[in-house]
């Protein structure tokens, strides 16, 4: 399954909803954390994420280039990935899975790709995890 997104898709033409492409955010996710722990758990989990969003996608860049180590974005890639689907950043938790595995099956070129998209992706989720914890506080 190939997730190739770019800012701003939600679903198709005339609101159509691409089966292949998830949301941006899953809000049952963040009622699960209020759950386990309130508001205050919320907050702490979205700045851990966006604390290791950053970090993960250096990692992700450090294994892309042509003669460094795919395992290092294989690596990246699996730890965004269950960070992101923890505060219910549904999309760069599936693009990150995907890169996991065309990472690990040492397709540079798709992992290339990937990351592009993870990078929108990504700054989706940001904005959207902004504007909750500002709703939180």
């Amino acid at each position: 399954m190939r997730l190739s997104v770019r800012a701003g898709e939600e679903g198709g033409p005339a609101g159509a909803v691409m089966s292949d492409v998830p949301p941006v955010m899953d809000p049952a996710a963040v009622v699960r954390l209020q759950r386990l722990g309130g508001d205050k758990l919320v907050r702490q989990m979205i700045r851990l994420y966006l604390e290791n969003a950053g970090e993960r996608l250096g990692q992700i860049d450090a294994g892309i280039p042509d003669g460094a180590d795919l395992e290092e974005t294989r690596r990246g890639a699996h730890s965004l990935k269950s960070s992101a689907a923890n505060v219910g950043a549904l999309r760069v938790s599936a693009l990150a899975a995907e890169l996991e595995t065309v990472s690990q099956a040492g397709d540079r070129i798709a992992a290339r790709s990937l990351r592009d998209d993870l990078a929108v992706a990504l700054e989706e989720a940001r904005v959207r995890l902004d504007a909750l914890t500002e709703e939180l506080a």
